[in-house]
């Protein structure tokens, strides 16, 4: 039996089928750039002994403990024998090849504006996650991000998970204040005949095209049926398995908390990464059955 190490969430099998691509991935970067990302002017083939993170098992483990428990960099510094500033550069170093990684293991996938649904499914389901950013100080940039809905400030991703909860697509980060409607309206998705199944935060959606399973909007002046509300109850037993695959995604305390890193894009790829993670999991424990 694969034990399971909370500090990272995943299986030891998990971490070793990761750690296989991810030593490709950090060999070649160590080759060609230095940890405070300047590129070498000659490639360099072996890595110091005396670096602060020897091996590519320990910067792996080093990258996942930070992302799953979010501690302090103070802390992750004492608990792996380095100064502070060295755990910010590792941070920075390793960020793009965990998601590097990711991608090349088709656990997560690049940043495209179209998705095509996969026609071996009897259905989809799509959902909209925000979480909780730290407020900026310029006030125009406050009102960007301001979510109505969580009274906070926040941003947003679209997903379409299956009912296995694994995730198929995940959009750009968009600020708190952009309408669910809107991210859908960004995206081209191809015609396709399988039903996707949506919440009333898509409403007008189904307008065009068919195959859009929405809930019944219930009124002051209309009640719903009997039948409507089962039909409703229906759907929302379906679409808790996309709500089911998010909490997996946030498993990782870094999307649940105020992130205190100050990366370029820093949310686009702290999601991905939380998305790779998650059908990682997925993929060993589900389809593996």
């Amino acid at each position: 039996m694969n034990k399971l190490n909370p500090l990272t969430s995943l299986t030891q099998a998990e971490f070793d089928f990761l750690l296989t691509e991810f030593s490709k991935q950090v060999e070649d970067k160590i080759l060609h750039f230095t940890l405070k990302g300047k590129r070498r002017s000659y490639p360099k083939f072996n890595e110091s002994k005396l670096s602060s993170l020897y091996g590519s098992s320990i910067k792996l483990e080093f990258i996942l403990i930070y992302l799953k428990e979010h501690p302090s960099q103070r802390f992750m510094g004492s608990h792996f024998n380095m100064s502070q500033s060295k755990v910010s550069e590792w941070i920075a170093f390793l960020l793009p090849v965990l998601l590097n990684s990711l991608k090349k293991c088709s656990l997560t996938f690049h940043a495209i504006d179209s998705f095509d649904i996969p026609e071996n499914l009897d259905y989809i389901l799509c959902d909209v996650t925000e979480r909780q950013v730290a407020r900026s100080i310029d006030y125009d940039v406050q009102k960007e991000y301001y979510s109505g809905k969580k009274k906070m400030h926040t941003v947003k991703n679209l997903a379409f998970s299956d009912h296995t909860g694994f995730i198929h697509f995940i959009s750009n980060t968009y600020e708190g204040s952009v309408h669910d409607k809107s991210i859908w309206d960004d995206l081209v998705i191809k015609e396709s005949s399988i039903n996707i199944l949506v919440d009333l935060g898509f409403l007008g959606a189904d307008k065009n095209s068919e195959n859009i399973i929405m809930p019944y909007k219930n009124s002051k002046n209309k009640k719903l049926s009997y039948l409507q509300t089962q039909i409703n109850k229906g759907i929302s037993s379906l679409r808790i398995r996309v709500e089911h695959a998010f909490s997996g995604v946030k498993r990782l305390k870094i999307l649940n908390q105020k992130t205190r890193l100050k990366i370029s894009n820093i949310h686009d790829i702290l999601m991905k990464i939380g998305v790779g993670l998650h059908n990682l999991r997925v993929k060993f424990r589900t389809y593996a059955k």
